[in-house]
């Protein structure tokens, strides 16, 4: 339901990633991993539209294309995007935080599910996004994410500044999230074992390629950590 077809990126004269292909189930979970610098924000920045696809790319849902359109049409064809950081609005409250993912939906009303997954943003709703903990605000963008309506939800980095025990919680939200609603979704990641908890599909990152492929019930850790070391 989810293709990219030839996707070519570059920063000025630098091509960052060529002629990449690939491919998302409905209802799967795609861990994206490699070390920094191997190119996964780039990939997922151009998924969303923040950067520029090259002649020829494509990338359709549902064999609608997108490669040519801007991020708020993207959106509204249902890819959602948690970045690197997660980027919640720090002055903001909680609720307003989750109200800002609802301007292309009809509905205004947060939907009970995202309380039912999230217990203490409902808590800390009238709480700033900024005075939040590491885990609190992963959980407050991909919050964001979901009441957008998506079809694909792009993951960068969840785990990035998060304690063990939320990681652990937090990959067993993600199967909710695609059991309970269908969502299928993509994590670029370097934790492991967060992938193993998580994921039904593995692909590795290096030089702006892929250059490893496997499924949940073939999956080799000890190859794919040799991809990870530095």
């Amino acid at each position: 339901m989810f293709c990219i077809k030839d996707l070519n990126v570059s920063y000025g004269e630098s091509t960052v990633i060529s002629s990449l292909d690939l491919e998302l189930g409905e209802g799967e979970i795609l861990a994206v991993m490699g070390r920094n610098g191997m190119g996964k924000t780039t990939l997922f920045k151009s998924i969303i539209g923040i950067l520029s696809c090259g002649k020829g790319s494509s990338i359709k849902i549902n064999d609608c294309e997108l490669a040519e359109s801007p991020s708020f049409k993207r959106v509204r064809h249902g890819l959602a995007y948690v970045p690197q950081g997660r980027m919640i609005f720090p002055n903001m409250t909680v609720k307003e935080n989750i109200q800002i993912g609802m301007d292309t939906t009809e509905n205004k009303k947060i939907p009970d599910y995202v309380y039912e997954l999230f217990p203490v943003l409902d808590e800390m709703g009238k709480r700033k996004g900024g005075n939040l903990s590491g885990g609190q605000q992963q959980q407050l963008a991909i919050a964001r994410a979901l009441v957008t309506e998506p079809k694909v939800l792009l993951l960068d980095e969840p785990t990035e500044g998060i304690q063990p025990s939320i990681i652990k919680e937090m990959a067993q939200k993600l199967k909710l999230i695609r059991d309970q609603h269908g969502i299928s979704i993509i994590v670029a990641e370097q934790v492991l074992s967060f992938t193993l908890s998580a994921c039904d599909r593995f692909l590795v990152m290096e030089g702006g390629s892929i250059v490893h492929s496997s499924d949940r019930a073939d999956v080799d850790a000890d190859k794919i950590k040799k991809f990870l070391s530095v």
